[in-house]
């Protein structure tokens, strides 16, 4: 059941005033046991119905309760009431007099209830909107963290790229990446690599790209990184590399492997190259 569309139908403002039907108030009342959300609806349009009516109640005058408790004394002696039908001037009910008045109530009661669905309308629409800006505004939030974040990685990384030492080399893409290409940076003193990716075919969610050092023909886990669409963004590897005669990139495991697959082999340079 979509829920959204079914609080968004009006049946629970209808349920609200009363102008269901018993199999329909029946279905309110079940599928607001099941679902909290159409619970929660349903609370805060009884809340503004209520509101709505206490605001425009009347206080009634003090001299009724003196009336009411002044018909109400049981120290008085009980005589029997005698009920007699009251009589109907059909003349006076019939008037062009009655009709009118008959058909001005009817009008404000019905002006009341369709002021009533507007103030719903009103606050249901209010509602949406502030759902929409809440939803925006932590997009927002979620990009400027992940800007943030990347803005400080680069900057570290930056850091070692422009060290005394580091090397730069450029990785291209083989027959099964022919437009793929990236920059190695490398620092033989510090140990430390990076890299960034200029083009590279993105991969599904639980694969990853894997950077390797070959010393003496044996590969060497070197890291992992991701094919990202950010240009100049510099990811620095968690792998520490001493000695590398090439580098090499495949296509890994999300997490990475301890031997590379070499069917997926992307690209291979020499440092020396």
């Amino acid at each position: 059941m979509n829920v959204t569309e079914y609080i968004a139908s009006g049946i629970l403002e209808s349920y609200v005033m009363g102008a269901v039907s018993d199999q329909e108030r029946r279905e309110v009342e079940c599928l607001s046991s099941i679902y909290p959300d159409i619970r929660h609806e349903l609370d805060q349009l009884s809340e503004v119905l209520e509101s709505y009516a206490l605001s425009h109640s009347v206080e009634p005058p003090a001299s009724v309760k003196a009336k009411l408790l002044d018909q109400l004394d049981f120290d008085k002696p009980v005589r029997e009431t005698i009920v007699r039908p009251m009589p109907v001037n059909l003349e006076t009910t019939s008037s062009p007099t009655f009709r009118i008045t008959w058909v001005v109530a009817a009008s404000m009661g019905l002006l009341l209830l369709l002021f009533s669905f507007f103030l719903l309308s009103q606050l249901r629409t209010n509602q949406k909107v502030l759902a929409t800006i809440r939803i925006n505004n932590n997009k927002m939030q979620a990009e400027m963290r992940l800007l943030r974040d990347q803005k400080t990685q680069t900057e570290h990384t930056l850091a070692v790229v422009r060290q005394p030492g580091t090397r730069t080399m450029e990785l291209r893409g083989n027959e099964k990446a022919p437009q793929g290409t990236m920059l190695v940076f490398w620092n033989s003193l510090t140990k430390q690599v990076a890299v960034q990716v200029q083009s590279l075919p993105a991969l599904p969610a639980d694969k990853q790209y894997q950077l390797w050092s070959m010393v003496d023909g044996k590969p060497v886990d070197a890291g992992v990184f991701d094919a990202t669409n950010i240009p100049d963004l510099v990811q620095r590897l968690n792998r520490s590399v001493a000695r590398a005669d090439a580098f090499a990139v495949t296509v890994e495991k999300k997490g990475g492997s301890p031997t590379p697959t070499f069917s997926t082999l992307l690209a291979l340079t020499p440092v020396n190259a």
